[in-house]
């Protein structure tokens, strides 16, 4: 059975959370735990998010805005520019509950926004909704390549 005629729901879903703070990336942890479906990864050197995000090919990235070397803005700029990250939904997740962090941040190219630490069932939710989003986006680009190669425009 190939991937798009299993349910989204059944399939696994894969979070990247880039955050240089481990105390952080083990809340998050926890909080996604006990969902079975969703497998989860952290990356705590925001210079290595790129690659490890190209390698496990997540459904959804949770991305921290202030981290050392790299901001978080930037690493949005870039995974957004890249052909292999860019239409993974990113949830930024900051400290700061500020209108215009929020505005940058969704100019960027960020999918949703998280004040730290969020509700757990609130967590659950959006990254279930946007792993869901970007599973439907990747099976209707894996049909319309099939499409075209049936001799469709």
């Amino acid at each position: 059975m190939d991937s798009g005629s299993v349910p989204w729901k059944e399939r696994q879903l894969v979070v990247l959370l880039v955050d240089d703070q481990a105390m952080v990336g083990e809340a998050v942890r926890r909080m996604l735990v006990e969902c079975s479906e969703i497998a989860f990864h952290s990356c705590h050197e925001p210079a290595k998010a790129l690659s490890m995000a190209v390698a496990l090919h997540p459904t959804v990235i949770l991305l921290d805005l202030v981290m050392p070397d790299i901001d978080g803005m930037t690493l949005l700029k870039f995974l957004k520019g890249n052909a292999k990250t860019g239409e993974i939904p990113v949830i930024v997740m900051s400290s700061k509950d500020d209108a215009a962090i929020k505005a940058e941040a969704f100019s960027k190219g960020a999918s949703d926004y998280l004040v730290k630490m969020p509700d757990k069932a609130e967590l659950q939710h959006r990254v279930r909704m946007h792993s869901k989003a970007c599973l439907t986006l990747q099976q209707r680009n894996e049909a319309l390549v099939a499409w075209r190669k049936l001799g469709g425009v």
